[in-house]
């Protein structure tokens, strides 16, 4: 039996989906002019006031490392996550899952978004190819597996290990990723943007 093209990304750090020819998404990484990293974050109005309130933020309260073998640098880790762009095209017009972003965006995460800008050496900022989640996710609700990447979805052990593979620091992104999400990392669940970082952006597109 033929090696699997999933097991790639399983076994290791730092492969992209676009090395196996796959197309990824435009969306870069925006810097400001003094160098700050800035990133989106969608959430829901009724939890507006306690992340822009004084001494919170975002909280980071998934965990990283809940993959077979997590990174050194990983572990013990928490996240929230966020976007590129205000409204990624992926989400919206993915070549492989088509509108299945946006649905479980609107569905799951919230239609305000925040605006969130970092000082450029900020170390715990990743991005992320949540591609090899949808793969599964599309396969739940619709049937198939677009990218045939030939996972086991039945324990999501490997999808959660391709997934943390995907992770590229911020700053070397070069957008080599299907469905690029931005991951805020710090060790511990806690506050990972304190609020004087964030705001509502000025651009709603689902609103």
């Amino acid at each position: 039996m033929g090696m699997r093209l999933g097991e790639h990304f399983i076994e290791q750090k730092g492969v992209s989906l676009s090395q196996f020819g796959y197309k990824p998404d435009p969306g870069r990484v925006e810097f400001t002019g003094s160098g700050n990293i800035v990133f989106y974050h969608y959430t829901k109005e009724e939890h507006l006031e306690r992340i822009l309130s004084p001494d919170s933020g975002l909280y980071a309260w998934r965990q990283v490392d809940v993959c077979p073998n997590p990174p050194e640098e990983l572990t013990g880790c928490f996240l929230t996550e966020g976007f590129l762009e205000p409204l990624p095209m992926w989400l919206t017009d993915c070549p492989y899952f088509g509108d299945l972003g946006i649905k479980m965006v609107k569905q799951y995460i919230g239609n305000i978004l925040l605006r969130i800008e970092l000082p450029r050496n900020d170390q715990g900022l990743y991005v992320a190819d949540y591609a090899h989640v949808l793969e599964e996710k599309h396969f739940t609700l619709r049937g198939t597996a677009p990218l045939q990447l030939g996972y086991d979805f039945s324990t999501g052990k490997e999808i959660t290990q391709a997934y943390v593979h995907s992770y590229i620091p911020a700053t070397q992104y070069e957008s080599v990723h299907v469905a690029p999400v931005m991951q805020a990392v710090r060790k511990g669940a806690g506050v990972v943007i304190p609020s004087d970082y964030i705001r509502l952006s000025e651009e709603q597109p689902l609103r």
